[in-house]
């Protein structure tokens, strides 16, 4: 085999190699971005209800912790999931919802009056698996 073929057999075999492990790293984010109709920026549509969105999503990616307060707060509420990396919203609107996609620190901020109560605040790293803080701050006598 003379360096031209071996080249092209190489070529062939990383593109093989990119195909095959290119659905291995989606994330809850591309997925999303491929399912839902995109409306604005990390926004998206669904003609579904919430609850049916948030079940789809979460049954695609288990969140570390989910909050539904449709039945307190109605069209006021939304399902919450928490991801390490990510809060993904799912609000009521109209028959169908709206789905943001946020970092943790403004997922945290921006639906605060629904998660507070159950969610502590994400570290600079987000969450871990576990829903704690991955990273708490630090220094002399902090308690670490």
């Amino acid at each position: 085999m003379n360096s031209t073929h071996r080249a092209a057999a190489g070529g062939a075999a990383a593109v093989l190699l990119a195909v095959t492990l290119g659905g291995c790293g989606d994330s809850q984010q591309s997925w999303i971005g491929k399912k839902y109709h995109k409306i604005g920026y990390n926004t998206f549509q669904s003609s579904q209800p919430p609850r049916t969105v948030a079940s789809a999503i979460n049954r695609k990616f288990k969140a570390i912790d989910r909050v539904d307060d449709l039945a307190t707060y109605g069209n006021n509420g939304g399902v919450f999931l928490r991801y390490p990396k990510l809060v993904v919203g799912v609000t009521p609107y109209g028959s169908g919802s709206h789905i943001t996609i946020d970092k943790p620190s403004g997922g945290y901020n921006r639906y605060y009056s629904h998660v507070g109560h159950r969610w502590s605040a994400p570290g600079s790293g987000g969450w871990n698996k576990h829903g704690i803080a991955s990273f708490r701050g630090g220094g002399p006598g902090s308690g670490k």
